[in-house]
């Protein structure tokens, strides 16, 4: 019976014997989107009082930090304004700001009462002069930062059209230091306010959260098996699936009632679709070797995964209904953990011809595919953002499993500093405030 030991061994051997390379194009690409100015005014005070006078600079700072985070903005610094006294929150002189450069400005209020804070946010447009943002946002005094996020998302919906990603979390599979077993842990999607979920002493990896983002699945280790188990963002777990064998990688579908996942129960690693209650559906692979990491297109009609049923691990797309399979990757080795972007495009870690692991995308036809990361040491388990502009993947550029984040183009890379080993990295839906 297959298990994941097994698996990573003939991955292994797979590695040793591929020496062939294929004729389909890699493109290394490097191209910037020119992000948009903007300028962050400041925050006036309802009250000169120290408390809303902190809040003020927290929620400035706070804003600033989101709208550079999502790659759309470039923020004007303060001391460039050529107009920097606020004389009256609903007007711009418009003349000033063009000459500056920005294209949008923003502005706001504090004013605090009964426990709560509130924020009257205000965004014009340059090219107009309108004042295209009034909102007044809520929260507890304790809670500032959600005020930047949600004025933040708004922001960005402007300038886009889709919201902002402010509201959303990333798990992760983290090993933290000292400890041997890998935890399941969240984060905000900016890296901070990291928390263990799942601490049970064994080994938990490859999270995907539930289409409502109020369930983390993951796979977790047992005696002899592997199991598919779930937890609500509060740690509370409970086991989804009780097969024989391994149960790995589960993704989950778009109609937020079901989930794909390798299983080996009966005797080999093949694709399945399973309900949220564990219960299989649909065999959906029945090829001899490994088929593993399935992830749905965001229709739902199809799967990509990964399989070795022509000698090298590649990646191919099934028809659900169907079960028609179609080959998508011919060059590299080791095609491995794809995920389905929502704009169409697929993403997956690959063993280049350097032999090092890097992330590559392509469209759904396995056509235009471009080399997103290089020259950085085992780069896998990419995930795109809700709305698929940026993606988070682990590195052991650094000489451990880190966290990082890159635009959809693979520039403008950052890295979410964690004391641990923390790998397998997903992206949330976008949760709300």
């Amino acid at each position: 019976m297959p298990t994941l030991k097994n698996f990573s061994r003939l991955l292994f051997l797979i590695s040793l014997c591929l020496t062939k390379s294929y004729a389909q194009t890699v493109i290394i690409k490097d191209a910037r989107d020119a992000p948009t100015p903007i300028a962050i005014q400041g925050f006036l005070k309802g009250s000169e009082v120290p408390e809303l006078t902190k809040a003020a600079t927290d929620l400035e700072a706070m804003l600033t930090a989101d709208l550079i985070f999502s790659r759309i903005f470039k923020v004007i610094p303060a001391e460039s304004f050529l107009d920097s006294k606020i004389t009256a929150l609903d007007f711009i002189k418009v003349d000033a700001w063009r000459q500056l450069g920005a294209q949008y400005v923003v502005r706001g209020k504090i004013l605090s009462e009964g426990g709560q804070t509130s924020l009257q946010g205000y965004v014009f447009d340059v090219s107009s002069g309108k004042l295209v943002i009034q909102k007044t946002y809520h929260t507890r005094r304790s809670d500032i930062p959600l005020l930047a996020h949600e004025f933040g998302d708004d922001i960005v919906e402007l300038v886009t059209g889709k919201k902002g990603l402010f509201s959303t979390k990333i798990a992760f599979s983290y090993v933290p230091p000292g400890a041997h077993g890998k935890e399941i842990w969240v984060m905000d999607f900016n890296g901070r306010n990291a928390v263990p979920l799942v601490q049970n002493g064994r080994t938990n990896m490859s999270p995907e959260f539930t289409r409502d983002g109020h369930y983390i699945l993951y796979s977790s280790s047992s005696t002899i098996d592997w199991h598919i188990w779930k937890t609500d963002l509060n740690g509370k777990a409970t086991q989804v699936t009780h097969f024989k064998g391994s149960a790995l990688g589960p993704a989950t579908m778009p109609n937020g009632r079901d989930f794909v996942v390798s299983l080996s129960k009966d005797g080999n690693s093949d694709i399945y679709l399973l309900g949220l209650d564990g219960k299989e559906k649909k065999r959906l692979t029945t090829r001899r070797g490994i088929n593993v990491s399935p992830y749905p297109s965001p229709d739902g009609k199809k799967i990509c995964f990964s399989s070795d049923r022509l000698g090298n691990l590649h990646v191919f797309s099934l028809d659900i209904e169907t079960l028609e399979v179609e080959r998508l990757t011919r060059v590299g080795t080791l095609n491995d953990s794809c995920v389905w972007g929502p704009n169409n495009d697929i993403l997956f870690s690959g063993m280049d011809t350097d032999r090092a692991f890097d992330i590559f995308s392509m469209n759904h036809k396995g056509e235009q595919m471009e080399r997103l990361t290089y020259d950085a040491k085992t780069n896998e388990s990419p995930s795109f953002s809700p709305d698929g502009k940026l993606v988070v993947f682990s590195s052991k550029r650094t000489g451990r499993n880190q966290i990082y984040i890159i635009k959809a183009d693979g520039t403008q890379s950052t890295q979410i500093q964690i004391p641990g080993d923390a790998s397998q990295p997903v992206w949330s839906p976008r949760l709300g405030y």
